[in-house]
């Protein structure tokens, strides 16, 4: 009875029919990838795919580790997949045993042909690195079903369980849903697990290659393992950064703890020494016995994939204008150099912009998930936990435009401005953008609602009082109106009741519109002369008042006073030294 060359690889070099279909590319047998039934017989013992193709071994293996990050980010509706997702990071090690087996394919062609088979010289075989693509392609395709129908199974228990509010679905504009603003994204990472020598993992040819590239290899894991820093300075904010599926990797380098052994280099195997050896494998005319050869008796060692899996959101954008009403308060957390002997960082002001606003964004959002960090360190009790100062791909990161010092308010104009222009009446305050990374789910409209409160301190804009709060050297701190600003919060900070959700190109332009904005400030200005009038001072100035250029003549001049501005020295080590065109309206 002849043998097929299905039966061939099947039989004597150990593929599964999912792999057979991958190598053979026509003039094979009848099997398909897309065959299940026959696939879960033989899959777990491929020498290709190490059991990957087993719909068995995804519902044992992978879909338990997908159903566990998923659940912490599916609580409500609104969770959509990215269409990349997942990306798939595989082994090289496949595309070498794939190229073993061409080599024992082309070697039973070349027998048939002796033997005058004419079925044989009809059939094609595919490459490595087509048989590597192509399994990845089907890995990905299977496993992103598997996150769809988590996906619909969890958001619909949670509606069983939540009230009507907290399970309405965000409300994502046709931009936002094109950006994939807030999508649900995934990574896998397989690792081949050993349970043997290198002889039985790969061919000889391929261990000579890794022993004369050792230092080459050492060096490469030692940069990736040890990356350089990537912020300057040592205050204990936190900082942003990094990629999800760059830490996953890290993580999972870092908890094997490497030796120098060749058994660690095959798991992370490179692709520059990867394309060396095919390329001298498929110039070589005698390789196809040999790599045939070792891979049927190589069959007998089995091994396992480890799978590690990474699940996160992508970042969305919410919107907003704040005032803030204290001469003490920061935008940012502010640190600056110790003036005593022990030296380190001493904060100026009571709080912050930012951290008046982000915690309570970061609540409505069900909290930011630590999981992606490329360090995650775990407490006791399972929580993972991040060290002050320490760089977070997860987090709410507040930009505004533009900035004003720590003791200078940011208020709303006064009535006798709004009174002045019609424009003048949209001015809620100073426009920021939060970019929020990874948090555990998008926010809707009530949620956001509740977040102004939340920061405002109040139940309703109209819960504000006039009470005035004195800072440490007893200077008042509120001398205006609580038609000034907003809310009722005791650190001065507030947010108008508008916060939503925008697309990425609000935080793009933001910085970009503030030469454009008008801003209107207002100071006590102290002279050495004394000025006994209104008249008196016009008559220095030059000019008139905004409000009384009507009456003026050829004698004084009219706003806007144009200026020359140089780089105050307090931002020079952030902006470029220059003089700045500035008008006083």
């Amino acid at each position: 009875m002849h043998q097929t060359i299905d039966e061939f690889l099947r039989a004597e070099v150990g593929l599964c029919p999912s792999c057979i279909s991958l190598v053979v590319a026509d003039g094979g047998g009848s099997t398909t990838i897309n065959n299940p039934s026959s696939t879960e017989s033989s899959c777990h013992e491929c020498s290709i795919c190490f059991g990957l193709s087993s719909p068995s071994y995804q519902q044992e293996h992978i879909v338990p580790s997908i159903t566990k990050y998923l659940t912490q980010y599916c609580e409500g509706r609104g969770n959509y997949l990215t269409k990349d997702s997942p990306t798939l990071n595989l082994p090289l090690l496949i595309a070498v045993r794939a190229q073993c087996a061409i080599g024992a394919a082309e070697c039973f062609i070349k027998t048939k042909e002796t033997n005058a088979d004419s079925g044989a010289s009809s059939t094609r075989l595919r490459s490595a690195e087509e048989v590597y693509s192509k399994l990845k392609e089907y890995l990905r395709s299977s496993i992103r079903e598997v996150l769809e129908r988590n996906i619909t199974h969890l958001e619909n228990n949670d509606d069983e369980t939540s009230c009507s509010n907290e399970s309405k679905e965000p409300k994502l504009s046709n931009q936002l849903h094109e950006e994939e603003s807030g999508y649900l994204a995934a990574h896998v990472l397989v690792l081949p697990k050993f349970s043997t020598d290198v002889g039985g993992i790969i061919p000889p040819s391929l261990q000579s290659l890794i022993r004369k590239h050792k230092h080459q290899i050492e060096r490469s894991q030692h940069r990736i393992l040890n990356p350089r820093k990537r912020f300057r300075g040592n205050d204990p904010t936190l900082k942003q950064g990094g990629d999800p599926r760059i830490n996953l990797e890290l993580r999972v380098r870092r908890s094997m703890n490497q030796s120098s052994d060749d058994l660690s280099k095959l798991a992370w195997l490179g692709k520059s020494i990867f394309q060396e050896w095919l390329k001298a494998e498929v110039e070589s005319k005698e390789s196809s016995d040999a790599l045939s050869s070792w891979l049927q008796e190589s069959k007998k060692h089995q091994i396992q994939p480890c799978v590690h899996i990474g699940v996160w959101r992508r970042p969305f954008y919410i919107k907003g204008t704040y005032t803030k009403s204290r001469r003490d308060v920061a935008q940012t957390p502010f640190f600056v150099s110790s003036d005593s002997k022990s030296g380190g960082l001493v904060r100026k002001g009571c709080s912050s912009v930012e951290e008046e606003i982000c915690p309570h964004l970061a609540s409505v959002c069900r909290g930011i998930s630590n999981q992606n960090n490329e360090h995650v360190l775990v407490t006791s009790d399972g929580e993972a936990v991040v060290q002050d100062g320490s760089v977070v791909y997860g987090c709410c990161k507040f930009h505004a435009s533009g900035r004003e010092d720590i003791d200078v308010r940011m208020l709303l104009p006064p009535p006798s401005i709004v009174k002045s222009s019609s424009s003048n009446k949209n001015i809620t305050g100073r426009p920021f953008v939060c970019e929020v990374f990874d948090a555990y789910r998008l926010p809707t409209a009530t949620q956001l609602d509740a977040a102004v409160k939340a920061i405002n301190h109040s139940s309703s804009d109209d819960g504000r009082t006039e009470e005035i709060v004195h800072d440490i050297n007893g200077w008042p701190q509120s001398l205006v109106g609580n038609d000034r600003f907003h809310g009722s919060n005791l650190n001065g900070v507030g947010v108008s009741s508008s916060l939503e959700l925008t697309s990425s190109s609000s935080f793009s332009g933001l910085q970009a519109e503030t030469e454009e904005k008008v801003k209107h400030y207002g100071c006590i200005c102290w002279t050495s002369v004394i000025i006994r009038s209104d008249q008196e001072l016009v008559e220095k100035l030059g000019c008139l008042p905004w409000d009384q250029e009507e009456n003026s003549d050829d004698q004084c001049n009219s706003f806007p006073l144009e200026i020359k501005q140089d780089t105050p020295l307090r931002v020079l080590h952030r902006r470029s030294s220059d003089t700045r065109t500035r008008q006083i309206l």
